[in-house]
């Protein structure tokens, strides 16, 4: 994931939104949708650490962050709008996640196990 967020930030120094594209509410949506996966993993990681949160848990969360990024990364691919520029780093942009059967299984039981434990406060 680290990789992709370098590379989105290259995408905005080598082929920033011009000014019609500054005014697309469609396209900007989308490089938002990107942009706002940084922070979220950023305060992930940074939580992870104060709750010692298991790392098949923060690796299973990686996984999802990398599937949501790519999915953006298609969408804005497919903007009418995007540049040619644009669209090769959407392309390149396309990743898949570690997969890993079991230790999705393992935070899979995890949560389950988790389920009817919250009561909210009368």
């Amino acid at each position: 994931f680290a990789e992709l967020a370098e590379s989105f930030k290259q995408l905005l120094v080598d082929a920033a939104p011009d000014a019609e594209q500054q005014k697309d509410l469609d396209y900007l949506l989308t490089l938002g949708e990107l942009f706002t996966l940084i922070p979220y993993a950023q305060l992930i990681l940074e939580q992870a650490r104060f709750v010692s949160l298991p790392a098949d848990t923060l690796d299973q969360l990686f996984d999802v962050l990398v599937r949501d990024f790519s999915a953006d990364a298609v969408e804005l691919h497919g903007k009418a709008s995007a540049t040619p520029a644009q669209a090769d780093w959407a392309r390149a942009a396309i990743a898949r996640p570690v997969v890993d059967g079991e230790r999705f299984d393992s935070v899979f039981a995890k949560v389950r196990g988790l389920a009817g434990q919250y009561e909210m406060r009368p």
